[in-house]
């Protein structure tokens, strides 16, 4: 299996969506979805706090900087 990059939510939940569907042709058991959706839900809250600290971080510049990027 090729290695995969989870970058953003959508790539999470292409990800579960994928498990899920091998889950229903046979191709996953329900320990392997259970284990695989717990860390990528832990991956996902990661990713989505660490957008959230950029985001802050620019709109924190931009105050202190008088609104001018």
């Amino acid at each position: 299996m090729a290695a995969r990059r989870f970058n953003n939510s959508a790539d999470c939940r292409r990800y579960l969506a994928d498990c899920l569907n091998r889950l229903e042709l046979g191709e996953l058991q329900a320990d392997d979805i259970r284990a695989r959706s717990y860390t990528t839900q832990i991956l996902n809250k990661i990713i989505e706090i660490s957008d959230l600290e950029e985001r802050i971080k620019a709109l924190e510049l931009q105050l202190a900087t008088g609104g001018k990027k």
